[in-house]
This record gives C-alpha cells, sequence and structure tokens, in this order.
C-alpha cells in the first residue's frame, strides 16, 4: 500500500472541515418534513399596552440594499419608554453571545434542529444566561435598558429602549422567516392587537402595513 504524501492528508482534512462547514451553514435537515415549532412573544404581557413596532420587511435608512439588506428589515424592533424583561420564545440552547458596536447584547438561541432566534441590543443579562446554558420557554434572558438615539422615539415622542428580535430557519440557506405562522394562539393575538394599536399615520405604518411586508411577508419554512 503507497504511504499517502503529507499534501494528501492536508486536502482530506481540509475535505473534512469543509463538509463540516457546509452542513453546518446549510442544515439539510431542515429541508425533510417538520412540525412548525411553537413560539411566543419575547416579553410578558403587562408591557402589551405601551410596546411600540418596527415592522419587518421596512426598507428605510438603515435596512436596504446600501447597508447589505436588499430584502429590507430583517426582524422586528419592540420599543418600550422603560427598561423591559426580554423572554425566551421557546426552549432551546444559548449558542452564541455577543456585542455590538454599541457596547449592547446580541443573543442567539437555538431552538432544536430547525430554528433558531436572536435577541439584539439588550443593555444587561440575567446572571444565568451563558454559552450554552439551557433555557426554558418565557425563561428572562436580560433587559432593555438604555434608550435609542435621536431618530428612534416611540410614536408617543418618548425616547425608545429598543429590542431587534428575529426568528429564522437552522439553515443559513434559508435564514429569516416570518414569525406570524408559528405564534402560539395568545402572542398571535398580542402582536395583532399592538400592530392596531400602532396610529396610522405612526412611522413605517402607511407605507409598510403589515407585521411582515415585501419578501418577508408570509415567509416560513
Amino acid at each position: 500500500m503507497k504511504k499517502v504524501k503529507w499534501w494528501g492528508w492536508i486536502l482530506i482534512v481540509l475535505g473534512i472541515l469543509l463538509t463540516i462547514g457546509g452542513l453546518f451553514i446549510l442544515q439539510p435537515w431542515v429541508f425533510l418534513s417538520h412540525k412548525h415549532i411553537e413560539i411566543s412573544l419575547p416579553f410578558p404581557p403587562e408591557a402589551d399596552s405601551y410596546t411600540d413596532l418596527i415592522p419587518m420587511g421596512e426598507i428605510e435608512q438603515w435596512h436596504n440594499a446600501s447597508t447589505g439588506l436588499p430584502n429590507g428589515h430583517p426582524g422586528i424592533d419592540f420599543g418600550w419608554e422603560k427598561e423591559t424583561d426580554i423572554l425566551a420564545v421557546a426552549d432551546g440552547r444559548i449558542i452564541s453571545i455577543r456585542k455590538n458596536h454599541e457596547n449592547q447584547f446580541i443573543v442567539e438561541q437555538s431552538l432544536g434542529l430547525y430554528y433558531r432566534t436572536v435577541y439584539q441590543e439588550l443593555n444587561k443579562l440575567e446572571p444565568n444566561i451563558r454559552f450554552l446554558s439551557k433555557i426554558k420557554k418565557g425563561q428572562v434572558i436580560g433587559q432593555t435598558g438604555r434608550p435609542h438615539a435621536e431618530g428612534m422615539e416611540l410614536q408617543s415622542g418618548a425616547p425608545s429602549r429598543q429590542t431587534h428580535w428575529d426568528f429564522a430557519s437552522s439553515s443559513y440557506s434559508i435564514n429569516r422567516l416570518c414569525p406570524l405562522g408559528y405564534f402560539d394562539t395568545d402572542s398571535q393575538k398580542r402582536i395583532e392587537g399592538i400592530w392596531a394599536n400602532m396610529k396610522a399615520k405612526g412611522q413605517y405604518k402607511p407605507e409598510y402595513p403589515n407585521i411582515c411586508n415585501g419578501y418577508y411577508k408570509n415567509r416560513e419554512d
């Protein structure tokens, strides 16, 4: 039997790494038949009456082709006047904790084989939220805190303590999904009520009348 030369071993190792990387990115099993996960809103019901919402798919200053987002806003922004708890939308495991350019936390959670979710712009995290921590649906992940800069006010005119939240397929080839088809009945009613309470002439609503717009409208796996 001929010995494999050193460059042969390098090619074998590279092939293995590329295969693993491809599986991680594409996750082909998500294309098999599976049930939709059931998720909840990422904040408590008592906050609904003073929650603002910036919809998915809007194409404004920060969400367009020039910023690398040709399909528009890839999630939903929820805003409040005061610090608000951010809750896990389903059971899962923390797979990433990092900070953005404003030193705010970004927490990514795996929701099993088929789905994942990201909670962004958190000012504080609970002490038990760590990399690879298991978390339960409704568990507090952290809190909003620092008000956003000028130009991101609530419809009341107050500074927004905002959280960007998105829901996605585990496969990065599918990526973001409209969450409306995955909410439990209570959360579906809650978000529809929040959107209905946004002023007809409020920010975004005239041009983007739905919670999920454009490319993201009715987008499910």
